[in-house]
């Protein structure tokens, strides 16, 4: 189509609409005289079996089967007739003429009135019940049977030949061809001489076209035609000239737009600041100034304190807003040639240029209190927050970004481990303190997982309702004890695994730990639920759950005992994932757990999405619930729309009876806490809880 000329366009544009409407007509009048016939062959057929039935009463009544065949073969002799068939009510033939087509099952079948037994492209088919006639002594005697209605007696088929009526179809079609031809040849003359008539003036506005592409903006075309092409070519002229301008106009904007992106791709669309990207290159400009003698730099690594309780009670919403005030915060105790990126969700990263050690820790210890001073306020809520800080020396000693971010991250781990908000420093350019003592969190979780020496603790549920079945219940996490023997706690220890890559190897421990039970009680007839808290970096993997699915497989129990439990923090942040992984999951059988429900009034959006087969109601919802009647109106409404999607609600942080029995007046499934039973070893619950049924 591209390659015709307007000549040829607009020969086209004459013919198409007067042969598609020549085509439209003649067909719609050649297939309404084909419809007509095929009407009229259908009421022949059926005014054929109409009149020979009542004529065929008599011989089968007084079984004169002479006068039925007589009677078939002159019905075959009548033109388009192709055979005839007569049969008694018990299904034996009584008459036939010509062959036959109709199969053996639609002759058994009772014909209740005259109508089309069978339709085919070489031929049709009646039929009509024979009906024996009532009689005036059959009314005088009154038969129950007679009043039923007349009674069948045997049928009549009736098959025509469509060749008379293909024929006629034949000459119906070759008639509409030859109009159709005719028309189309009056249409393409007048069709020529309207194209050559509109081909110059259009060819002088596609040279001017032409000219424009090639940027010739001041090309215009002789405005001599009449009427509506005049028009066009003076429009052309108006729109030449005016086309510099907007040139100019769209230049400008894609270099606002281009300008925007390059912003974009290089800040955090929430704060404002420079985004991780940005800063490791800016980084990376640092760390090759110092190896070149330019001068040393300081590297801090900022995470703040006790911002998940913000987010827990408040929503992402109060959250994004206290990173945006913080960012504002900490921005103005810089300099120009400082940078401050935000790196992570809460965590910010803060590159001091030609900056002295001393300079850095003050700067750093100035994060810090302004940190400890700052107030958030949401609604009528007061937060206090904190930043542990790590601070590291940029120097000609250190050897890459990925080393000065992973010492500044550790000692910024190292502060939170030491209190939390304060400051911890760590010099990458002094010789063999290339790893400090307290930096070993990466390598005591490999220890611990290297020597299997982690240890789980059983958080067993409670059923609520008596009409429930009280199967134990119970979410399983893992523990590591410090170097004095003390437990760690257990935000300290998610903390750490997550940020060094080891959480989902933590999460297959438990899993194995859990399934290994569930097995061990299902050959005991003991039958158990287990709870696994799964990390963000396990909603990511895809080995997870294959993992899950063998370990399922060697002990020979399906998934419904296995329970995974995923914070509504996750859910929001990695949402694909999260849709991906609960679905696979109900496929393997496995039940999903929507912990945190309801903490950051996020999560009733992603019901839907994620749809799992519970939810965990945060801890900020629960706590007051007892005293404080939004907290309660909160519950309820979670528990009713739980009950409409028909999955559980467990209520966690349940630490009295009165606060128990509130919670089960609200309808919630399950309640987790003091109430429910102490936190003891998994391994020891199991034993004492479900083996032995205490």
């Amino acid at each position: 189509m591209s390659r015709l000329t307007l000549s040829h366009r607009l020969l086209l544009l004459g013919l198409l609409p007067s042969a598609l409407l020549a085509v439209v007509l003649v067909t719609y009048f050649t297939f309404s005289g084909i419809k007509a016939l095929d009407a009229e062959l259908r009421e022949r057929g059926l005014a054929v079996v109409r009149y020979l039935a009542p004529i065929s009463e008599y011989g089968v009544i007084s079984g004169n089967l002479e006068s039925l065949q007589n009677l078939a073969q002159t019905t075959v002799q009548q033109p388009g007739v192709k055979a005839t068939l007569i049969i008694g009510r018990s299904g034996r033939t009584l008459a036939v003429s010509g062959r036959v087509s109709l199969s053996s099952e639609q002759l058994r079948r009772m014909v209740e009135g005259p109508g089309l037994i069978a339709d085919n492209e070489q031929w049709v088919a009646f039929g009509a019940p024979i009906q024996r006639t009532l009689a005036d002594t059959d009314v005088l005697f009154d038969d129950p049977a007679m009043r039923a209605g007349p009674e069948v007696i045997g049928q009549i088929f009736v098959e025509f030949d469509k060749k008379e009526v293909a024929s006629r179809q034949d000459q119906l079609l070759q008639r509409g061809l030859l109009i159709v031809a005719a028309g189309l040849s009056l249409v393409c003359i007048a069709a020529l001489w309207m194209a050559e008539s509109l081909t110059h003036p259009v060819e002088r506005l596609v040279k001017a076209v032409r000219a424009m592409t090639r940027g010739e903006f001041e090309y215009r075309v002789q405005a001599d035609s009449g009427a509506e092409f005049g028009e066009l070519e003076r429009g052309f002229n108006d729109m030449a000239e005016r086309i510099a301008e907007v040139h100019r106009t769209m230049q400008e904007r894609i270099e606002e737009a281009t300008a925007q992106l390059a912003f974009q791709a290089r800040h955090d669309p929430l704060t404002g600041l420079v985004n991780r990207r940005e800063f490791e290159t800016r980084l990376e400009k640092s760390i090759a100034t110092a190896q070149a003698g330019g001068g040393d730099s300081a590297l801090l690594y900022i995470d703040l304190d006790r911002f998940k309780p913000v987010n827990d009670t408040c929503g992402h919403l109060a959250g994004d807003e206290l990173l945006r005030q913080i960012s504002r915060l900490f921005q103005g105790r810089l300099r120009e040639e400082d940078t401050l990126a935000r790196i992570g969700g809460d965590e910010f990263g803060v590159l001091l240029n030609n900056c002295s050690s001393s300079r850095a820790l003050q700067v750093a210890e100035d994060f810090c209190a302004m940190a400890a001073a700052y107030r958030f306020i949401w609604h009528d809520k007061i937060f206090t927050i904190g930043a542990s800080i790590g601070l590291a020396s940029i120097t000609r000693l250190t050897r890459s970004v990925a080393e000065a971010l992973t010492t500044s991250d550790a000692a910024c781990y190292s502060a939170k481990e030491q209190g939390r908000n304060r400051v911890h420093t760590y010099s990458s350019g002094t010789p063999g303190n290339r790893r400090h003592p307290d930096l070993s969190w990466q390598e005591r979780i490999r220890t611990a997982l290297a020597d299997d020496v982690l240890a789980f603790e059983a958080h067993p549920l409670r059923c609520l309702g008596s009409q429930r079945e009280p199967l134990p219940v119970v979410e399983i996490r893992a523990r590591l004890d410090d170097r004095s023997g003390a437990p760690v706690p257990m935000a300290v220890l998610v903390d750490a695994a997550e940020r060094y890559g080891l959480s989902t190897k933590i999460d297959q421990r438990i899993a194995a730990a859990a399934i290994a039970a569930l097995g061990r009680a299902c050959r005991q007839e003991r039958p158990m639920r287990c709870l696994l808290p799964l990390s963000a970096s396990s909603v990511r993997s895809p080995e997870l759950l294959p993992t899950l699915v063998e370990l399922l497989a060697a002990e020979g129990i399906g998934g419904s005992q296995l329970g995974l439990m995923i914070s509504e923090e996750t859910a929001v942040r990695h949402s694909p994932e999260t849709v991906a992984l609960c679905a696979a999951a109900r496929q393997s059988g496995c039940t999903v757990i929507l912990s945190d429900f309801g903490g950051g009034f996020a999560s009733f959006s992603h019901l839907h999405s994620i749809r799992p087969d519970g939810v965990r109601i945060s801890r900020s919802l629960t706590r007051d619930v007892a005293t404080n009647r939004s907290a309660q109106a909160l519950v309820r409404a979670v528990e009713e729309i739980a009950r409409d999607l028909a999955i559980e609600t467990i209520a966690e942080g349940i630490d009295d009876l009165p606060t128990a029995k509130l919670v089960e007046e609200l309808g919630i499934t399950y309640i987790q806490g003091r109430v429910a039973g102490p936190v003891e070893s998994f391994a020891d619950w199991v034993e004492g809880t479900v083996i032995r049924g205490a």
